[in-house]
């Protein structure tokens, strides 16, 4: 039922007796549901928007989805965006150029709702404009000049306690000479196929757009441009905070919150590197991003363990032996890993505890995730149109942030 309809419908009832009191209590809710219907029909209108700006596939009814990419005989290209509960700056774009050169930004504006989707959008107004006219001549490889662009937009704006953090980079899908520059975004991870393994590169140190003058920055590190060879098989990775720091909470066996206190460690003192001792929560963290990633290239099987889980020794496992290790394979491994990482089931859940799974990540699931049926055995009907998958007898701990990963891998040398 639209809710927005109950806007006109009024009890009404004069007396002041009892009646007179539960009519008015009655008629309040009411409004209260009318307006809970118009802010969340406005969310969902803004998270549309927000999406109209990601590269984002469209389905038969001209709605964008989760992901999008495109694949050449020289550059395979995969990205992810869920957003979390509301509105946010989380960005991802490509563009490709004249004479085999692709443009790409990953950016991610500080705070959350429309102030920060405002921010957004000038952010991928001035990306677009920048590479309108692009060719190898002018302005050429100077992504620099693009980040001083957005600096300054951010800075003349004057958006307090805001900025975003961003890199760029333009690649030569061709011989994969590729340069990337940064702001406020230090780590490069780029899969290298040479030695099989992720790496984590520190780039130069610069501010995030938004926080200094371009003058400033000039005067200090600046934004650099800093070249890479990527070669057939590299992989660079780019994402938000939203995958890194996704979340869940320790519980014990009665499924009640509790903290680290593992005997042996001091205060403070980090338990298996995923959390310190006196902590509550653990992140999904990077060494488990590394691991699910090289799981995948490599065709392997790979073991989630959860820390302080009340299922002790509990195996969750993804046999990814039949996967082709593509890129779009390795974007939705680490979604449904992160997805998996938050959830959990036990016997006194019901109907009425409910996760919703994206439709694409509950088929890679299927597909991958040994112990599917214990999780995702309740699902709800789904429509033709519904993009989601209801499942019961489930509980997740809340999704912080959004999933915004992009990948791009060089193919042939």
């Amino acid at each position: 039922m639209d809710k927005e309809k109950l806007k006109d419908h009024v009890i009404a009832i004069k007396s002041r007796d009892e009646i007179g009191t539960l009519a008015t209590t009655v008629n309040q809710m009411t409004q209260a549901l009318v307006k809970a219907a118009a802010a969340s029909k406005d969310l969902t209108v803004g998270k549309e928007v927000q999406r109209m700006f990601i590269p984002l596939d469209k389905n038969e009814h001209g709605e964008k989805g989760t992901t999008g990419g495109e694949i050449t005989d020289q550059i395979e290209i995969f990205g992810y965006y869920e957003g979390a509960k509301g509105v946010s700056g989380d960005y991802f774009d490509y563009i490709k150029l004249a004479d085999k050169y692709y443009a790409v930004i990953k950016c991610d504006v500080a705070g959350k709702g429309v102030p920060a989707a405002l921010i957004m959008v000038e952010v991928a107004t001035i990306f677009s404009n920048f590479f309108r006219n692009w060719t190898p001549k002018d302005p050429g490889l100077k992504i620099d000049q693009l980040a001083y662009q957005i600096n300054d937009m951010l800075e003349e704006r004057g958006f307090k306690g805001r900025f975003a953090a961003l890199t760029l980079c333009l690649i030569n899908s061709e011989t994969g000479k590729t340069y990337f520059c940064h702001a406020g975004d230090t780590n490069l991870y780029i899969y290298r196929s040479a030695l099989g393994a992720m790496t984590m590169t520190k780039l130069p140190d610069a501010p995030a757009a938004g926080v200094f003058p371009s003058m400033l920055v000039e005067m200090q590190s600046g934004f650099k441009r800093v070249p890479d060879q990527l070669e057939k098989g590299d992989t660079v990775f780019l994402f938000t905070d939203g995958i890194e720091e996704a979340k869940r909470i320790f519980r014990n066996d009665q499924y009640q919150h509790i903290i680290c206190d593992e005997s042996g460690l001091g205060e403070n003192e980090e338990h298996e590197g995923t959390h310190l001792k006196g902590s509550d929560n653990e992140e999904l963290g990077i060494p488990r991003i590394y691991e699910i990633i090289n799981a995948v290239t490599k065709a392997v099987r790979y073991e989630l363990k959860k820390y302080h889980n009340p299922i002790p020794d509990e195996l969750l496992s993804f046999d990814f032996s039949n996967s082709g290790g593509s890129v779009e394979e390795t974007v939705l491994a680490m979604v449904a890993v992160e997805k998996v990482f938050r959830i959990y089931t036990h016997s006194r859940l019901g109907a009425e505890d409910k996760v919703l799974v994206d439709k694409k990540i509950v088929e890679f699931l299927k597909k991958h995730f040994e112990q599917f049926d214990s999780y995702f055995g309740h699902p709800l009907e789904v429509g033709e149109r519904d993009m989601t998958v209801t499942f019961t007898h489930l509980k997740e701990d809340e999704q912080y942030d959004d999933l915004t990963i992009l990948a791009i891998r060089k193919r042939q040398p």
